[in-house]
């Protein structure tokens, strides 16, 4: 059962109370308990949970296998109160200390940016557990941590159904649209989800084509299962199958070249810090340019990486490739000379 944000904190208000032997709660204690602090803790005011609500909370606490808290809430009839039979106990009972948890609420901030995947069923559940262990900590973080990565990345909704049909060997008929092109449908058996620059990618065996394709998930319009056969790989290892490329593209007619390159200015650091591709060396050095080199395949992600450091880059050799970029740069410079 998903348990939403809200949820959570009702459960550690419900805690709080229940863990006071002093007073005994009715639904309406505990309901008017937590609407006052989630007013405090939003600023937002609201009227009272129902009865309905704080009752099925109770039983969650008690038996929500997910929450895996197995409160041992008893319910006095004669007094209509809950109380904990276990002296002591709470649903946020942890060994941590200050330091961890703190650590903690940082580590459920940097997860949440990736809860969206919905293939990870079970994060939401998780999340909301860890949120509930930090709870004790209303001091509000600075937000100092910004990921890339978006809950909002195209194609994610087909994640799941994907991820099982990988992983339970199913072959899938999907329909398939590439950009300004009509749809089509075909069966594929597929291989691997792989993202690449906050886009999902899946590899999988064309039946029709006998070979292994590309297809985005943000282009794919429907997927089902199919009666065909799945069509096991025996030698489709991703880390091989990337190796000589950068990005998801792959054209066996395209043959691995080496390829170097010269960067200049401040430039340098970049490329140095963070390499272009495994099988990056530096070849020369001077005071205000570097020479590289790289062998793979110039795919078009390749190509859009050079192209992004502008006038910073220089391509050497191949001839072919150079003469490529060059085309591409003298179409840029027409569109920027109407």
């Amino acid at each position: 059962m998903s348990i939403t944000k809200v949820a959570a904190i009702r459960y550690r208000i419900i805690d709080r109370c229940l863990k006071d032997n002093s007073q005994r709660w009715n639904w309406k204690d505990l309901a008017e308990e937590c609407a006052s602090e989630i007013e405090e803790i939003t600023g937002h005011s609201r009227k009272s949970f129902s009865e309905r609500t704080i009752k099925d909370d109770l039983k969650q606490m008690r038996s929500n296998p997910g929450l895996g808290y197995y409160a041992p809430i008893e319910y006095d009839r004669s007094e209509h109160t809950y109380k904990y039979t276990e002296k002591g106990y709470s649903i946020t009972e942890s060994p941590l200390n200050a330091e961890d948890i703190d650590q903690l609420r940082q580590v459920v901030g940097i997860i949440k940016q990736f809860s969206g995947f919905r293939y990870l069923k079970s994060i939401d559940t998780i999340i909301h557990k860890l949120s509930l262990i930090v709870y004790e900590s209303r001091k509000k973080l600075k937000s100092v941590l910004q990921l890339e990565q978006s809950t909002a990345v195209p194609g994610t909704e087909m994640l799941e159904r994907l991820y099982e049909s990988i992983d339970n060997e199913k072959a899938i008929q999907i329909l398939y649209q590439k950009f300004e092109q009509a749809p089509y449908s075909t069966v594929v058996s597929p291989y691997l989800l792989k993202e690449y620059q906050n886009r999902w990618y899946l590899m999988a065996y064309n039946h029709q084509k006998k070979a292994i394709r590309t297809y985005g998930l943000e282009r794919i319009q429907d997927l089902k299962e199919t009666f065909q056969t799945y069509i096991t790989s025996t030698n489709f290892d991703p880390k091989e199958y990337f190796r000589d490329v950068i990005g998801v593209t792959k054209s066996f007619e395209d043959p691995v070249r080496e390829i170097h390159f010269k960067i200049y200015g401040i430039h340098i650091h970049y490329v140095r810090s963070r390499p272009f591709h495994h099988s990056q060396r530096e070849i020369e050095t001077a005071d205000d340019y570097a020479i590289f080199s790289v062998e793979l395949r110039p795919n078009r992600e390749f190509e859009f990486l050079v192209l992004s450091y502008g006038d910073f880059l220089e391509i050497l050799k191949p001839k072919t490739f150079r003469k490529r970029i060059a085309e591409r740069i003298e179409k840029t410079y027409k569109l920027y000379s109407k």
